[in-house]
């Protein structure tokens, strides 16, 4: 039997949150140490809970839900997020742009796939959530890591359109490299 071998893909696949970060927590947390964990996604130990009216809306619709919702996410939800993307007077905003998921890591992955080309170099903030370097490499991209006060962060602030995708910069050099693609974090 020959043997399985893991795809090249995965060369530049590090995610230390879940590696040896991960054990010095623990070994940290059984010497006594309290340790915040900002790497699980998962905002309620830190006080974000769901407001009561959507708990209720939740409680209300629970016969009714179904294994699976629309493609796009339930209709309440993203009528929710279009209202206050009006709120924060974010032009041009339709129920037809907003997808949602099942967390932030699918819709990460889901994005890359769905966007990049062989090939194509993404430039990422560093320091970075590892899930963003992963999803470049796993999707066929490189990743090209700089600081928020590279020289490299000016040359993406344009934003360009192209007839088949909306690119977030416009193909600009980089280090001696073609950049097609920048994370932004908010």
């Amino acid at each position: 039997m020959q043997p399985i071998l893991k795809s090249t893909k995965l060369a530049n696949v590090c995610y230390d949150v879940r590696g040896p970060i991960l054990h010095r927590a623990r070994q940290l947390e059984e010497e006594g140490h309290r340790v915040i964990k900002l790497n699980i996604g998962n905002p309620a130990p830190f006080g974000f809970e769901a407001p009561e009216e959507i708990v209720q809306d939740v409680i209300q619709n629970l016969r009714d839900a179904s294994g699976y919702s629309d493609s796009k996410g339930l209709f309440a939800a993203r009528k929710a997020i279009m209202h206050y993307t009006q709120q924060k007077e974010i032009k041009g905003v339709t129920l037809e742009d907003i997808y949602l998921g099942n967390g932030v890591s699918e819709l990460i992955v889901m994005t890359m796939q769905g966007l990049l080309n062989n090939g194509d170099e993404v430039l990422v903030p560093t320091p970075d959530y590892p899930l963003w370097t992963a999803a470049v490499s796993l999707s066929g991209g490189t990743a090209r890591h700089c600081g928020p006060t590279s020289t490299a962060w000016a040359t993406a602030a344009s934003v360009s359109s192209s007839p088949t995708r909306s690119r977030v910069v416009t193909t600009s050099s980089v280090e001696g490299s073609m950049t097609s693609w920048v994370v932004l974090i908010s």
